[in-house]
């Protein structure tokens, strides 16, 4: 592929990036939540399981939170969308955890950044092609060249940026085998994204989003998880 059909694949590249910006995250989750508690769970095959599926109370979370947690402005802020997504999915939010089936712990986080370098290509001018325009002149034919300037890469550049990773975890327990002592967890979920941006607030709700990507989702893997962006990316 010739220089000049290389500079045309980067720029469109670019522009395609910049038309449909996404907000991009890593969802890790592990689950065991019971079959048919969720919308979004798979439905119980058949016979009497199914019917007690179909019957099945819908079962009621509430948050557990720490003293910070409690008195935070912005954690209400997240707490809450996260509530709206979790009774999507069929459940109740219960304020009182004393009278929840299930108690959710919800917390959030960004590094300090970590720097990293990379070679950046620089384009310019890397030679001239010429084409000749066919001119009558006093008679004679004249032929008048035009040159033309061909683009590619003339060199690189060292670039450094700091990348700061934001995350979001969320635990779901069973509050009655909790108070039993016994292994209570049901899900585990956590999100993450990689920016040159090292703003928290905004990023919170687009990785509580993306858990729900679907819910549960699949147990014991990573996904991607692309959302479309009408704002620049946070």
């Amino acid at each position: 592929m010739s220089p000049r059909a290389l500079f045309g694949v980067f720029v469109l590249a670019i522009l395609a990036g910049c038309a449909s910006p996404s907000f991009v995250a890593t969802v890790s989750v592990r689950h065991q939540l019971p079959a048919g508690v969720l919308k979004a769970s798979a439905p119980v095959a058949s016979g009497a399981a199914a019917v007690a599926a179909a019957m099945a109370k819908p079962k009621a979370f509430a948050f557990e939170r720490s003293a910070s947690q409690a008195q935070s402005l912005a954690y209400q802020q997240y707490e809450t969308e996260l509530a709206q997504h979790l009774v999507e999915q069929g459940l109740i939010w219960q304020r009182d955890p004393k009278a929840a089936d299930w108690l959710v712990r919800f917390d959030y986080q960004i590094d300090d950044g970590k720097n990293k370098s990379y070679q950046q290509p620089i384009w310019g001018t890397i030679g001239y092609s010429v084409s000749y325009q066919r001119v009558i002149s006093g008679g004679s034919v004249v032929f008048i060249p035009r040159y033309y300037p061909e683009t590619g890469i003339v060199g690189s550049q060292t670039v450094n940026e700091t990348i700061y990773t934001r995350e979001v975890f969320v635990d779901i327990l069973d509050r009655k085998t909790l108070d039993k002592g016994e292994f209570a967890k049901l899900y585990e979920g956590r999100a993450r994204n990689r920016s040159e941006n090292d703003e928290l607030d905004t990023a919170v709700p687009w990785l509580i989003r993306s858990l729900f990507k679907p819910f549960p989702g699949p147990s014991g893997v990573s996904r991607e998880v692309r959302m479309p962006m009408t704002t620049p990316t946070p």
